[in-house]
């Protein structure tokens, strides 16, 4: 049976932003706290797609829908209540104490709000009992998908340790819960860095990446697999920064030339648009005429393309360099020497 907090949670999810706020105008800070912790959860817990709550949510639901999952953008809603309840710094701070106290209450809950590749990263580093622990805490799904970024060795114990029933008390549960939560707030905290926000970034990943591209193809997968899983993004982009379009004056010509040929005329044009004059030189010296003629038909017509496009040719123009070098194939000019 729901609680009043509940009934109201829910109720608030029927109404639109400027009526709910109304409603919570003059209402003091606990009540807002108790009221948002409450959608967060409910959220968090999947009950806002249960029958109780799409009876009382059909109103707001169409407002608030999820274009890919057809969900309740609660948290969004939560962040707009308060914000015009009260004002933006205010909401702030109530809006992180709510979050701690979601988390206090259940750490579990934040976790499975997580993306799989984090938790991944997070539970990377416990032993097998200890994950086997978590994903047994965790929605099936989810649980699926963190499993399958697991290193391979380490997912099968995991597996193994999740068929054998493990008797774990509710606090050491929770302990380990929590140290996987604060293992995802200190990643969302610094996460973003290896997404390269600045140059230094890239400088030090592209350093990582000239290292690992020095290995030979097992090592390299080995140690770029570990990488993997401390963290996907990371990898990523290691992997791709192993070849940059920068890097094509350094690949041997024989080599160039067949990998050229996957490139689409329109592709290498946009590509080529603004291009530094070693790798244009090198691009149309490895190439046919009849396709430098159609390169240059090409940028007659585009004219100047945008930047974002140049950049979007410049990595297709990378993905088979890349996928060559993944394979051990790609010959730079140096290895020849």
């Amino acid at each position: 049976m729901l609680r009043g907090i509940q009934k109201a949670a829910l109720l608030l999810t029927t109404l639109d932003p400027a009526t709910a706020t109304e409603l919570l105008k003059g209402q003091p800070p606990e009540v807002l706290q108790k009221i948002a912790m409450e959608l967060a959860q409910l959220d968090a817990k999947g009950l806002s797609g249960s029958e109780q709550a799409t009876t009382i949510s059909r109103t707001f639901c169409t407002e608030l829908q999820n274009r890919d999952g057809g969900s309740l953008h609660v948290k969004s809603f939560v962040s707009s209540l308060l914000q015009n309840t009260s004002g933006k710094e205010k909401a702030s701070d109530i809006q992180s104490r709510l979050e701690k106290a979601v988390r206090e209450k259940d750490p579990f809950i934040y976790i499975s709000n997580a993306p799989a590749e984090q938790i991944a990263a997070a539970v990377g580093t416990e032993p097998a009992q200890a994950i086997a622990l978590v994903l047994s805490a965790l929605p099936p799904k989810l649980s699926t998908d963190v499993l399958a970024k697991l290193d391979e060795q380490l997912s099968t114990q995991v597996i193994w340790r999740m068929t054998v029933p493990q008797d774990v008390s509710i606090k050491t549960l929770r302990r380990i819960g929590e140290i996987v939560c604060n293992r995802l707030m200190e990643m969302n905290s610094e996460q973003q860095a290896p997404v390269i926000k600045d140059n230094a970034s890239k400088e030090t990943l592209r350093r990582v990446a000239l290292v690992l591209s020095g290995l030979q193809k097992d090592r390299r997968d080995s140690l770029l697999g570990q990488i993997r899983n401390r963290n996907e993004t990371t990898a990523n982009t290691v992997k791709a920064l192993m070849v940059t379009w920068e890097d094509i004056v350094k690949i041997d010509d024989k080599c160039l030339q067949g990998l050229l040929r996957k490139v689409e005329a329109g592709v290498l044009a946009k590509a080529l648009s603004g291009a530094e004059e070693a790798i244009t030189q090198k691009i149309r010296s490895n190439i046919s005429e009849r396709l430098s003629q159609m390169i240059d038909d090409e940028l007659s017509l585009i004219g100047e393309p945008r930047k974002k496009d140049v950049q979007a040719a410049r990595e297709e123009v990378a993905k088979p360099l890349r996928e060559a070098n993944e394979a051990g194939e790609l010959l730079f000019i140096e290895e020849e020497e």
